[in-house]
């Protein structure tokens, strides 16, 4: 027997359905090969998370109650939770409003969040920036050793030595 014939004939070997003559040559060809037998053992720890507890006992007259009250055109809506007559919406009521109030506020947190990582937009505006002053802050900033923090405009003094155009030139 060979791993074709072998694999549709484990579901019936693990519930119990083969003949001897089926087994047989199947338990021969699972000793040998490794595959087989790997599908063999996954099949039967499938099975054993289905324990057969027995007949399930059904109350006497149960199927004549469910007809005559689907007949009777009983939707089975006592079964759902009331709501109570004066608003008050319980446990399954606080709960559905606590929920909500989180989502609220986990809302109102991650959009706070987001604003607080945007750049802000008076930084920003295209009319005060121009080529020039972009390349001067450039400029700056190469003339800058790494590692040093840099000096703002106003403790700069505004007239440049000839030994910082001469830098600035090279």
């Amino acid at each position: 027997m060979d791993c074709r014939e072998a694999r549709p004939l484990v579901p019936g070997y693990l519930d119990g359905e083969l003949s001897e003559a089926q087994a047989a040559p199947l338990r021969k060809h699972l000793l040998a090969c490794p595959g087989c037998r790997s599908i063999t053992q996954a099949g039967k720890t499938i099975a054993s998370w289905f324990v057969d507890e027995g007949p399930v006992e059904i109350p006497a007259g149960f199927a004549a109650r469910v007809a005559r009250r689907a007949l009777a055109g009983d939707t089975g809506e006592r079964w759902a939770a009331p709501l109570e007559a004066d608003g008050d919406l319980g446990l399954r009521g606080f709960v559905l409003q606590l929920t909500a109030v989180a989502a609220a506020l986990v809302i109102a947190l991650s959009i706070g969040f987001r604003t607080m990582s945007l750049p802000r937009t008076d930084d920003l505006r295209a009319d005060d920036f121009s080529l020039e002053s972009a390349l001067e802050a450039l400029d700056e900033m190469n003339r800058e050793p790494l590692g040093e923090p840099s000096t703002s405009k106003a403790d700069e003094s505004p007239e440049l030595t000839e030994a910082d155009e001469e830098g600035r030139r090279e």
